[in-house]
């Protein structure tokens, strides 16, 4: 990692940096499949940023002193994958963005540049607060072959990400919502840096993602990525396989190697 120039990247700049974005900007989408035998449906959801705001936001803070260099990643992740060099004050740091191919009829390059922004983003902190919301599954429902967010489960959301940001002490009762996690203070600490076990970093991320690949097979999981299956062992949203502590990342191999010989089970079944 490039050495961080003090008189460049200053721990204020970095502060901000690290500050959540206005609700507005802030949105939810379905994380993982639909049981359809459920009467009542509901699906994990997880709350994201989209690139636009993430370069707004740079140019907020930063403005000219930023910019980006895109390229392939130095080691193969099994998926369509672009690394991102993202440069700001003079200090520069990478992820990898990666997408599933075909998901959205020609939207692959620009999903990838989108997904590798915003990865290489949070490792200045960028978006570091979407960490501090809870677990939630949210009511779904159907529309020809996809699935969408119940109005009523939007409603409650847009409360959700409310309560969140402003640290609010208690949360209503939802009736579209399952939130689980949900801790008083909310994002408040998010600009004091981590805290917590480290996590493995990018290479044993990359490794992680390999085992992964080659343990799922034969599962009902063959084909998705690791860190779509990390979030369902886990219970929340994993940004990256990067960003797993030690003991979360063998939380989801060994649940990755009990799915592989008994199929059947499910991940919570797996957790040890």
């Amino acid at each position: 990692m490039t050495p961080e120039p003090a008189s460049r990247l200053s721990a204020s700049t970095v502060k901000k940096l690290r500050q959540p974005f206005a609700a507005e900007h802030l949105r939810w989408k379905i994380q993982t499949r639909v049981n359809e035998a459920q009467a009542d449906a509901l699906a994990l959801v997880v709350v994201y940023v989209d690139a636009r705001s993430v370069a707004a936001h740079l140019d907020d803070v930063v403005p000219g002193q930023w910019q980006t260099e895109y390229c392939a990643p130095p080691v193969s992740v099994g998926l369509p994958a672009l690394e991102c060099r993202l440069t700001v004050c003079g200090v520069t740091r990478c992820d990898v963005g990666t997408v599933e191919p075909g998901r959205v009829a020609g939207g692959d390059t620009k999903d990838l540049y989108s997904d590798a922004l915003k990865r290489a983003a949070v490792q200045f902190g960028v978006g570091a607060f979407l960490y501090r919301f809870p677990q939630v599954q949210a009511r779904v429902e159907k529309s020809g072959q996809h699935w969408y967010i119940t109005r009523e489960a939007q409603a409650e959301l847009r409360v959700l990400t409310a309560a969140v940001l402003n640290s609010t002490p208690t949360l209503p009762r939802f009736q579209a919502l399952r939130v689980r996690g949900y801790a008083q203070g909310g994002i408040t600490e998010v600009a004091g840096g981590h805290d917590g076990p480290p996590p493995i970093g990018e290479e044993r991320g990359r490794k992680m993602e390999e085992l992964l690949t080659r343990a799922l097979v034969g599962s009902e999981w063959q084909g998705e990525t690791g860190r779509d299956y990390a979030t369902f062992i886990l219970g929340f949203s994993v940004s990256a396989l990067a960003d797993l502590t030690e003991e979360e990342a063998k939380t989801v191999y060994r649940a990755a190697k009990v799915l592989r010989i008994t199929p059947e089970r499910t991940g919570t079944d797996a957790r040890p």
